[in-house]
C-alpha cells in the first residue's frame, strides 16, 4: 500500500513538473510576441457574474468614427486578442445581442505592453421590456442615419416660452433673429415639419414662433431630406430639414392659450394674448394660432417693421415685382421687442388632409392687421470736398399694413411612380403709411404712402419614375405680381411762395411663365442632374407726378422690359473616397428687349455658366468644402426706367439704361467641425467675389434735397468675408463658450457733387463672445459681449469710423420647482467714443408653475430703467449719420397660460 501511495504521489509530481514546463514555453512563447505586438484580454459577463457566449469586439479611432479598424469575436465569456497594427491611442467596442455596447479607450500603448480589461455588459432594456417605464434623464441627443434628434427637456432652463427658444440653443443650429431663417450646419433649412409633415413650408417660422415648448418633446434634424418620395437617394443630398415629434399627450387635441394684461409709463393699457390650436388624427392635422399684442412682438412671418425679408421672399425673389418708393421702416441693433409700437394682430391656419393613402390636400391661411407707430430722426453730416453740409429729418409716421393670404396645395401619388403636386398662392397687401416731417428743423411736410401688392402664384410638378435610378420631372410656374404705390406730399408752409403739393404715382408689375424639364439619375456611387427650360419674363413699369394739379412730363415713365431665355443645366456628383466633385454647367441664350423708352434697347446673348464644388470628409463630424462659381446675370429692372420720381420728402432717382450682363466671379472656402459627443463646433470660412458691371451712383445734395442718377460703368465691385466660430462645452466650468468673430470689406464707387469718380470702401469687423453656466444649482447665468467697428473711406483718404459695443447679461434662478426668477441687463454703447449716449435696459420676469397643473403665473417687467429713446450711429464714404427712435416705454404686465 505504501508502495502504490508512493508511485501515485510520484506520479502527481511529474505530471506537475510538466505542466510547469508546458506553462513556461507556452509563457515564453507568449511574451516573446507580445514584444512586437500588443495584446489586450480579460472577460465578458453581464452583471450578475454570467458569462456572455458570444460577444463582437470592434476597434475604433474614436467612439464616434465609422471606420472599423479591427474585428474579433469573443467566445465563453474570455477573450484575448493580438492587435494586427501598433496603435498609440484604440477604442474597444463590445457589442453582443439583447445588451447595451460598451468602450474601453486605451490611450497611450506600448508595443510589448499587456493590457488586461474585464467588460461587465448591461441588459438592453428597450428590447426586452418595450411595455416598462424607466424614469431615467434622456441622453441630450441621439444620432441615427441622417438624423439628429435633441430632447428638448436636455436644452431647457425654464426661460423658454416657444420652441424658438429651444431650436437656438441646440448645437449647430443657428436662428437669424430678424428673418427666423434657420441653418443647420451653414445650410439653410428647407421647412420644419410636424409629426413628418410638411404643415408650414417656407414660412416654418409660423410654427416655430407660436408653438409652445412644452408641446415638443423632440426636435430632429434630417439631412439628405427630399420631401418627393420618388427623389429619395437620386437627388442632390444637400437638403435639410426639421422635424418637430410632440409630447405623446399631445397627439389628439391640444393647445394652450396666453392673456396679458399690464400698465406702461404712458398710462396705456398693455396687452399680449394667444390662443394656439393643434389638432392631429390619422387622416388629418392642423394648427391654428390668433394673437394680439401691443409690446412689439411679431407672431408672423412677415416683417412689417424692419422690412426685412421673410424666408419664402427670399426664397422667391426673383418672382416678386419691385418697389421704388420705400416705407418707413427701423433697422437698428436693438431686438424688434423694444421699439416696435404696434397694434398687431395675426391669425393663421394651416391643414393637412389624407385622402387615403396617395394624396393629400394642405391650406394655409393668413390674416394681418397692425397699426405700428414710429418718431425717427435722421442727423446727418456729409463731408463733401471739406465741406460740411448738415441735414436733418424728423418723421412721426403711423404705418397701418393689412394682408389676406390663402395658399392651397394638392400631392397625389397617381400610381407607384408617378407624383403631382400642385399649389397656389393668392395674396393681396395694402400698406398706408402716414407721416408728418419736419425737415431741418424748419420745413413742415406732410406724406401719405400707399402700397397695393397683388400676388397670384401657381405651380404644377409632375415626377416620373422612369427606372430604379432615374427619374424626370416637368415643372410649370405662373407668377403674377403687381405692386402700384401712391405718395402724396403736401408742405405745411403758410408762406405761398414756398407751398408745395404733389402726388408721385410709380408702380411696377411682373409676370412670369416657365417651364421646365429634368432627368434625375444616379449611379452606384455618383448622381447627376440634366435640365432644359425657358423662362418668359415681363416687367412693366409706369410712373407719373402732379405737381400742384398739373402733370409733369418730365417725371412720365411707361417702359415694358421683356427677357426671353432658353436654357440647359447639367450637374454632376462624382464620389471618390473621403471626396466629391460636383461640376455643374449652365448654357443660356437670352434675349433682353426694353420699350416704350426714349431709346428702344435689343440685346441677344450667349453664355455659359461654370460652377464646381469640392468637399473634402477627414471624419464624420468635420470636412472642408470649397466652391468656385462664374455667372453672368440680368441688371435689375428698377435701373431700366430714364425720367425721374420722387420717392422721400428730399430725394428724387433716375437712370440711364443700358441692357448688359453682370459677370460675377467668386470663391470660397470654409471649414466644418461638429463633434456632438464632445459638445465642440468650429468653423472657419472665407468668401470673395468680383462684380463686373454695376450701376453707380451720381450723387447731387445740399441742404434741402437729393437728387441720385444710376449711370452704366464696366467696373468692379470687390467683396470679402471672413467669418470664425468655436463654441465648446467646459467640463471643469460646467459652462458652453462661444467666441464668433466676422470681417467683410466692401468695394465700391460712386460720384458726389460733380467730383471724379471716387474708389471707396468699407470695413466691418465684428467679434462676440458667449458665456452660458450649466451648473446643476438652483442659479445660472448667461452672458454675450458684442464689439463692432466700422470704417468707412474714400479714395481721398477721408474716414469716417464707429465703434459698437453691447453686453447681455442673464440671470435664470430656480429656487425650486414651481418657481422661476429670470433678470436681464443690457448694456449699448452706440459711440464707444462717446460715453454719454450709452443706455442700460433691465428686464426681470417672475414665473410660477403648480405642480400637476395646466397653468402657469407670470409677472414680467420690460425697460423697468423707462429708457425713452435709442441712438445709433452709421457711416458712408461720405457722411456720418446718427439716428435716433423712440422705444416702448416701461411696462409691467400679469400673464396667465393655460394648456390644454
Amino acid at each position: 500500500m505504501h508502495q502504490k501511495l508512493f508511485i501515485t504521489k510520484h506520479k502527481k509530481e511529474k505530471e506537475l513538473n510538466i505542466n510547469i514546463k508546458y506553462a513556461f514555453l507556452v509563457y515564453l512563447f507568449f511574451h516573446s510576441y507580445c514584444l512586437f505586438s500588443q495584446t489586450l484580454t480579460g472577460k465578458i459577463e453581464n452583471i450578475y457574474g454570467d458569462k456572455i457566449q458570444i460577444a463582437n469586439i470592434v476597434l475604433r479611432d474614436s467612439i464616434e468614427s465609422p471606420i472599423i479598424k479591427e474585428f474579433f469575436i469573443a467566445k465563453n465569456g474570455q477573450y484575448s486578442i493580438n492587435f494586427k497594427n501598433n496603435y498609440s491611442k484604440i477604442v474597444v467596442e463590445i457589442s453582443a445581442k439583447n445588451y447595451v455596447k460598451d468602450y474601453y479607450i486605451i490611450d497611450g500603448l506600448k508595443k510589448s505592453d499587456i493590457y488586461i480589461h474585464n467588460f461587465v455588459l448591461q441588459k438592453d432594456t428597450i428590447l426586452e421590456l418595450k411595455e416598462i417605464v424607466i424614469i431615467a434623464k434622456a441622453p441630450p441627443f441621439i444620432i441615427k442615419e441622417d438624423t439628429v434628434t435633441f430632447n428638448v427637456s436636455s436644452y431647457r432652463d425654464g426661460s423658454e416660452r416657444k420652441i424658438e427658444d429651444i431650436i437656438k440653443k441646440l448645437p449647430g443650429i443657428e436662428v437669424n433673429p430678424k428673418t427666423g431663417e434657420i441653418l443647420y450646419k451653414g445650410k439653410s433649412i428647407e421647412t420644419v415639419k410636424l409629426e413628418g409633415d410638411d404643415l408650414f413650408g417656407s414660412n416654418y417660422s409660423i410654427g416655430t414662433k407660436n408653438i409652445n415648448v412644452d408641446m415638443v418633446e423632440q426636435v430632429q434634424a434630417i439631412e439628405n431630406y427630399s420631401d418627393n418620395p420618388l427623389l429619395k437617394g437620386i437627388e442632390n443630398g444637400d437638403k435639410v430639414a426639421l422635424n418637430l415629434k410632440l409630447k405623446k399627450d399631445k397627439m389628439d387635441f391640444s393647445g394652450n392659450t396666453d392673456f396679458g394684461v399690464g400698465y406702461s409709463d404712458n398710462k396705456k393699457a398693455t396687452i399680449n394674448s394667444s390662443i394656439n390650436i393643434l389638432g392631429i388624427s390619422q387622416k388629418y392635422k392642423s394648427f391654428g394660432t390668433f394673437s394680439f399684442n401691443n409690446i412689439g412682438i411679431n407672431n408672423s412671418p412677415f416683417d412689417y417693421f424692419s422690412s426685412n425679408p421673410s424666408v419664402e421672399q427670399l426664397k422667391d425673389a426673383d418672382l416678386f415685382a419691385k418697389k421704388n418708393i420705400p416705407e418707413i421702416t427701423n433697422s437698428t441693433s436693438l431686438d424688434d421687442k423694444r421699439i416696435n409700437i404696434n397694434n398687431s394682430l395675426f391669425s393663421n391656419y394651416n391643414s393637412i388632409f389624407k385622402l387615403g393613402k396617395k394624396s393629400n390636400i394642405k391650406t394655409n391661411l393668413y390674416f394681418i392687421n397692425d397699426k405700428i407707430a414710429s418718431n425717427q430722426i435722421f442727423a446727418t453730416n456729409n463731408i463733401i470736398n471739406n465741406t460740411s453740409i448738415l441735414t436733418s429729418d424728423n418723421y412721426d409716421s403711423r404705418k397701418i399694413p393689412r394682408q389676406y393670404r390663402i395658399d392651397l396645395e394638392v400631392k397625389s401619388n397617381i400610381t407607384e411612380k408617378s407624383f403631382l403636386e400642385y399649389k397656389i398662392r393668392l395674396s393681396n397687401e395694402t400698406i398706408n403709411t402716414l407721416t408728418g416731417i419736419l425737415q431741418n428743423t424748419s420745413k413742415n411736410y406732410y406724406s401719405k404712402l400707399g402700397t397695393n401688392d397683388f400676388n397670384f402664384n401657381q405651380t404644377v410638378l409632375f415626377t416620373r419614375k422612369i427606372s430604379k435610378t432615374n427619374v424626370l420631372q416637368l415643372s410649370l410656374i405662373k407668377s403674377i405680381n403687381n405692386v402700384p404705390q401712391n405718395f402724396f406730399l403736401t408742405s405745411q408752409s403758410n408762406d405761398s411762395l414756398d407751398f408745395m403739393n404733389f402726388s408721385q404715382f410709380s408702380g411696377f408689375s411682373k409676370n412670369i411663365t416657365t417651364f421646365q424639364s429634368t432627368l434625375l439619375g444616379r449611379t452606384k456611387k455618383n448622381k447627376y442632374t440634366f435640365s432644359v427650360g425657358t423662362i418668359f419674363e415681363k416687367n412693366h413699369f409706369q410712373s407719373n407726378l402732379i405737381v400742384n394739379n398739373i402733370n409733369n412730363n418730365e417725371f412720365t415713365n411707361n417702359s415694358v422690359y421683356n427677357k426671353y431665355s432658353i436654357y440647359n443645366k447639367g450637374t454632376y456628383e462624382i464620389n471618390f473616397h473621403k471626396w466629391k466633385f460636383s461640376p455643374s454647367y449652365t448654357l443660356n441664350h437670352l434675349q433682353q428687349k426694353l420699350t416704350n423708352n426714349p431709346q428702344n434697347l435689343y440685346k441677344s446673348s450667349f453664355f455659359i455658366e461654370p460652377k464646381l464644388s469640392v468637399r473634402y470628409k477627414f471624419n464624420s463630424i468635420s470636412g472642408i468644402l470649397g466652391k468656385i462659381n462664374y455667372a453672368q446675370k440680368t441688371l435689375s429692372e428698377i435701373y431700366l426706367f430714364n425720367h425721374p420720381i420722387n420717392i422721400s420728402n428730399r430725394m428724387t432717382i433716375e437712370n440711364s439704361p443700358i441692357l448688359q450682363l453682370q459677370k460675377i466671379s467668386s470663391l470660397g472656402i470654409i471649414y466644418l467641425t461638429n463633434n456632438l459627443y464632445k459638445q465642440f463646433r468650429l468653423n472657419l470660412g472665407i468668401n470673395s467675389s468680383i462684380i463686373k458691371g454695376n450701376f453707380f451712383p451720381d450723387i447731387h445734395l445740399n441742404e434741402n434735397t437729393t437728387q441720385v442718377k444710376y449711370f452704366y460703368l464696366p467696373e468692379s465691385i470687390k467683396n470679402t468675408n471672413i467669418n470664425f466660430l468655436i463654441e465648446k462645452y467646459i467640463p471643469l466650468l460646467e459652462s458652453n463658450i462661444r467666441v464668433e468673430s466676422n470681417y467683410s470689406l466692401s468695394m465700391y464707387k460712386n460720384i458726389v457733387n460733380n467730383s471724379d469718380l471716387r474708389n471707396n470702401n468699407n470695413t466691418s469687423t465684428s467679434s462676440k463672445l458667449f458665456l452660458k453656466t450649466n451648473f446643476e444649482s438652483k442659479i445660472n447665468f448667461e452672458n454675450e459681449i458684442l464689439f463692432t467697428h466700422n470704417i468707412s473711406k474714400s479714395s481721398n483718404l477721408q474716414k469716417n469710423i464707429n465703434n459698437f459695443i453691447n453686453n447681455s447679461f442673464k440671470v435664470v434662478v430656480k429656487p425650486n420647482k414651481n418657481w422661476l426668477l429670470l433678470s436681464a441687463i443690457d448694456y449699448y454703447l452706440p459711440n464707444a467714443l462717446n460715453s454719454k449716449e450709452r443706455i442700460l435696459f433691465l428686464d426681470g420676469t417672475i414665473r410660477y408653475t403648480p405642480k400637476h397643473k395646466k397653468y402657469e403665473l407670470s409677472l414680467v417687467g420690460k425697460n423697468i430703467t423707462n429708457n425713452l429713446f435709442f441712438t445709433q450711429i452709421n457711416t458712408s464714404d461720405f457722411s456720418l449719420n446718427y439716428f435716433q427712435t423712440n422705444l416702448i416705454p416701461m411696462y409691467i404686465m400679469i400673464n396667465l397660460n393655460y394648456s390644454f
